[in-house]
């Protein structure tokens, strides 16, 4: 008779043991337990085969193969004891999935962002419906994350919004809250949030990407997508003289 003791999620890497016995629970020693499994080619197993101790016991490491995703496995193994062939087999699942990376700093930096007297010119490509076409109008943003004047981060200052009009059609991305944010020196700023969506066009939840790259001159050049998931977008390359009160750095910086 051979047992076969095999956990029921192996997470990467597991040990599985055994016994092997004849004749009413007699112990086999030295005797080779091999194994398989199916779906095969996912694991491995060390050592295999495995050699029986002075009770009949048996181990070996079972290692899952690395990226590989949740997946019932049945792991079968055998021995020949005095010419009959002993087989056990036991379910399990598997998995070993890589690391899922670190979580983003909530704040590595801190901005407070805005365009000059509050309104600047954009054409902006708009998606409705799997229908796309070009609006030009007066567009605003404003965006205050991590901010605070002294030489720290404040993680509970977090918002942004932007406002959009051309000719009647009104797009107003508000209440936005980050999801991660970035910046290069003391002139880029970056934003991935979620925004809620407003005016006549739009509404509901979306995903919101914010990036203004300022020069020397304290002209911003912004880059905004913002989409969700029934098919409409907005997204908008533009220029604008940026707000006096702009400031981008890092949290030890003092404004």
């Amino acid at each position: 008779m051979l047992s076969l003791n095999v956990p029921d999620l192996i997470t990467c890497q597991a040990v599985i043991t055994g016994t092997l016995t004849c004749a009413e629970d007699t112990p086999v020693a030295n005797a080779e337990v091999s194994f398989l499994d199916f779906p095969e080619d996912n694991v491995t197993y060390n050592p295999n085969p495995a050699i029986t101790d002075a009770n009949g016991n048996f181990s070996t490491t079972v290692t899952v193969n690395p990226n590989t995703e949740l997946l019932s496995l049945v792991v079968n193994a055998s021995s020949v004891v005095f010419g009959e062939v002993q087989q056990g087999s036991a379910g399990t699942q598997i998995i070993c999935s890589p690391d899922p990376p670190p979580p983003p700093v909530e704040c590595p930096c801190k901005f407070r962002l805005g365009v000059a007297r509050n309104r600047a010119t954009a054409t902006a490509t708009v998606v409705d419906n799997g229908a796309p076409f070009d609006l030009t109008g007066i567009i605003n943003i404003t965006a205050v994350q991590c901010f605070t004047a002294s030489t720290m981060c404040n993680p509970n200052v977090d918002n942004f919004n932007i406002t959009f009009n051309a000719g009647g059609t009104t797009i107003n991305f508000v209440q936005g809250r980050r999801i991660e944010i970035g910046c290069e020196g003391n002139n880029v700023a970056r934003i991935r949030g979620t925004a809620i969506g407003r005016g006549n066009l739009y509404s509901g939840l979306f995903d919101v990407n914010i990036e203004v790259i300022v020069d020397e001159n304290n002209v911003g050049t912004w880059t905004i997508d913002a989409f969700d998931d029934m098919n409409h977008s907005f997204s908008t390359v533009f220029t604008a003289l940026m707000n006096p009160i702009t400031s981008i750095g890092e949290c030890d910086v003092q404004f």
